[in-house]
């Protein structure tokens, strides 16, 4: 089933709302992929149903903006896609409407959640990556890489290893558009150093992880990769995966083969830092 057939004549804002309606009622549709369960939605990051949603669609909408206004490309349905870290598959169903179902691909280094990912949505080819190996994928397959709250989590060696390679699939002038904690994280922590709380594992994580907010902030602010590996269950070890800010000087400084095109970092838009690069 190719889901651009059925979706593409709908407006964008109708699109949203589509995806946000079904998304209250998971019931309601079948002629969407359904949604994994509420304590697998919220395992994987933080946010069920329509909030997970929400998030998700406007990185599409930032993504496919940035593709037509800055890059001055249009947005084609025979683009190919990636997206890495895929999870479930929560950022590529988004782009249903945009693409044909045969040019999405979704990776994540997550076993279990493929085999979800690919159950809820089997059109869609889903697979599975190491940790620190090239992907099975030719030089310069796709037009657009999104990674959606990776380089939020992975320490420097893994985020050095990962533009490199993201960057060797990604076409002369594609889009490569991924997000990073930024100011929305250090919102978080003020609050969290303040009040002491460690009802939930991320305000663990935050005090665990750093000695103060002044510290962490002064550690963004200078322009330094800011790493606290704490594991994340069975195929994440501390080692690789944790809190992670990337800030925009160190991407300017430290990363090759990508130019930075646009930059987000209002909490109040998305809740992390985005980053929209165009490869060289």
């Amino acid at each position: 089933m190719d889901y651009y057939e059925r979706f593409h004549r709908e407006e964008d804002s109708d699109w949203e709302r589509l995806w946000l309606a079904y998304a209250g009622a998971p019931d309601s549709r079948s002629d969407l992929p359904a949604f994994p369960s509420a304590e697998v939605q919220q395992r994987v990051h933080g946010t069920t149903f329509a909030r997970a949603m929400s998030g998700a669609l406007a990185l599409r909408h930032f993504t496919l903006q940035f593709v037509r206004r800055v890059l001055a490309t249009p947005v084609v349905p025979e683009m190919r896609i990636l997206d890495f870290g895929c999870g479930w598959g929560r950022l590529l169903r988004t782009f249903l409407k945009d693409i044909h179902t045969e040019n999405l691909v979704g990776t994540d280094l997550d076993p279990e959640l493929v085999e979800l990912a690919r159950a809820l949505l089997p059109e869609v080819r889903f697979t599975v990556n190491d940790r620190l190996a090239p992907l099975d994928v030719p030089d310069a397959s796709f037009d657009i890489v999104v990674a959606n709250s990776v380089f939020s989590h992975l320490a420097e060696r893994n985020f050095q290893f990962w533009m490199q390679e993201l960057t060797r699939v990604l076409k002369p002038g594609g889009a490569f558009v991924f997000t990073s904690w930024g100011q929305g994280l250090l919102d978080m922590a003020k609050d969290v150093f303040e009040t002491g709380e460690r009802k939930f594992p991320w305000q663990r994580n935050i005090l665990n992880g750093f000695a103060s907010f002044e510290e962490l902030r002064a550690r963004f602010s200078s322009g330094t990769f800011v790493f606290a590996g704490t594991g994340g269950g069975t195929y994440l070890s501390p080692e690789d995966f944790g809190i992670a800010m990337v800030p925009r000087a160190y991407f300017t400084e430290h990363v090759s083969g990508l130019a930075l095109m646009d930059f987000l970092d209002d909490p109040m838009q998305f809740s992390q830092s985005v980053f929209f690069t165009r490869k060289l």
